[in-house]
C-alpha cells in the first residue's frame, strides 16, 4: 500500500474495476497517478462479487464497443484473470436473437446460430426455459475477478483507507480531504460506482440490487456459460465443482455493502422452478450491486462544467469485462485534462 501523496497529476477515487483499470491505463501512458480506496481492500462492492462473465455482446452498441475491447485485452495481456470456455445466449424472443445477432456482425465477433435443441444440449438442465433460439459465442470467457484486480494492482500506486471526505475545488484542480491528510490533484477521477456523484453534488445513479448464489450441483465440464435473456432472466456457470447462479434479480436500492435476503432468495426458487437444479443446496449466497446512468450509458470523460473532473461511472453490470476498456477511455480523458 502506498503512502498518501501530497500532490499528484491524477487521483482515482475508487478501487473498483473502473477506478483500478484507469490507474493500470494511466500506468502505460505514463502518467503518475493515485488510487484512493475507502475500504482495506480492493473491489469490496460490485467489483469483487461480481460473477465474472466475460459476456461480450450487450445491450447495446455503445456498452459492446467497450465489452468487445476489454474481452480482447482480457484474453490477450490479462490472460491470466482470463478462462476460455465460449458463451451462449438464449433468448425467449426470436426477434431478440436476431438484434444480438445483428450487432455481432457489426462488430465482427463471430456467433453461431442454436436452436432450442441446440442450447439444451450443452445445458440439459434448462430444458423449460422459454427458448426460442440461441447464440454462441465462442470468444466468450470466464473472468478471475480477483486476479484481473490484482493485475490492474500492480501496475498502480494505491492507499487503502483513505475515505474522501469531501473535494474543494482549487486553481489547478481539487484538493481531496481525508482522514490520512489531503492530496492536491490536477484531475481527479470519480469511480466511485454506486456512489458516483454524491461527493461532486450530481444526481445519483440508478442501483439495483442483484443476488448470486453458488449451488451443489455438479457443472458440465467444458460447457460455455449460459444466459438467458428475456422475461425470465438467469445466468449460469460451473464454478469448480459447484454450479454458479443468479435469478437476476433487479430490485432499485440505495447503494450500500448490498446482503443477500428472503427476496433473493424466493426469486431464485422462482426461476429455477422448471430447472433441474432446481433442488440443489445453496453452499454461498450473496449480492452486489449494478449502477446506472440515467440513460444506461456508461458515464465516462471529462465533466463538461469542471475541467478538473473525470468521470468513470455507471458501468451497468458489465464492468468486469469492460473494465480494461473502461481504464483505456478514462485514461485518455485525463491525459487531455492535464494538457
Amino acid at each position: 500500500m502506498a503512502e498518501l501523496p501530497t500532490t499528484i497529476d491524477v487521483a482515482i477515487i475508487g478501487g473498483g474495476f473502473a477506478g483500478a483499470a484507469t490507474a493500470w491505463a494511466l500506468a502505460r501512458r505514463g502518467v503518475p497517478a493515485v488510487v484512493l480506496e475507502r475500504e482495506p481492500a480492493l473491489g469490496r462492492f460490485a467489483s469483487g462479487r461480481s460473477a465474472g462473465l466475460g459476456r461480450q455482446l450487450a445491450e447495446d452498441d455503445a456498452t459492446s464497443q467497450l465489452t468487445i475491447r476489454g474481452a480482447a485485452v482480457l484474453r490477450g495481456e490479462l490472460a491470466a484473470a482470463w478462462q476460455p470456455c465460449g458463451g451462449i445466449l438464449s433468448f425467449d424472443q426470436q426477434a431478440a436473437a436476431e438484434q444480438y445477432a445483428a450487432r455481432a456482425a457489426r462488430f465482427g465477433v463471430p456467433v453461431t446460430w442454436l436452436d432450442r435443441d441446440g442450447v439444451l444440449a450443452r445445458w440439459p438442465g434448462a430444458d423449460d426455459l422459454p427458448i426460442a433460439a440461441g447464440l454462441l459465442v465462442p470468444s466468450d470467457g470466464v473472468i478471475d475477478v480477483a486476479a484481473l484486480l490484482a493485475a490492474f494492482a500492480r501496475a498502480a500506486a494505491v492507499v487503502l483507507d483513505a475515505r474522501v471526505e469531501r473535494l474543494e475545488p482549487t486553481p489547478g484542480g481539487a484538493r481531496l480531504i481525508t482522514p490520512r491528510g489531503a492530496l492536491d490533484a490536477r484531475v481527479v477521477v470519480d469511480a466511485t460506482g454506486a456512489w458516483a456523484g454524491e461527493l461532486t453534488g450530481d444526481a445519483a445513479l440508478d442501483s439495483f440490487k442483484r443476488h448470486v448464489y453458488l449451488l451443489e450441483a455438479e457443472p458440465i465440464a467444458g460447457a460455455p456459460y449460459l444466459w438467458h435473456l428475456g422475461a425470465d432472466e438467469l445466468y449460469v456457470r460451473g464454478a469448480g465443482a459447484e454450479l454458479m447462479v443468479s435469478p437476476c434479480d433487479a430490485r432499485p436500492t440505495a447503494a450500500a455493502d448490498q446482503q443477500p435476503d428472503s427476496i433473493g432468495d424466493a426469486m431464485l426458487h422462482v426461476k429455477l422452478a422448471s430447472c433441474a437444479w432446481s433442488t440443489a443446496r445453496v453452499s454461498r449466497r450473496w449480492a452486489c450491486q449494478r449502477a446506472f446512468t440515467a440513460d444506461r450509458t456508461m458515464r465516462l470523460g471529462r465533466d463538461p462544467a469542471r475541467p478538473w473532473l473525470v468521470w468513470a461511472a455507471g458501468l451497468g453490470g458489465h464492468g468486469a469485462t469492460a473494465a480494461p476498456a473502461v481504464g483505456e477511455v478514462v485514461a485518455d480523458a485525463c491525459v487531455a485534462a492535464l494538457a
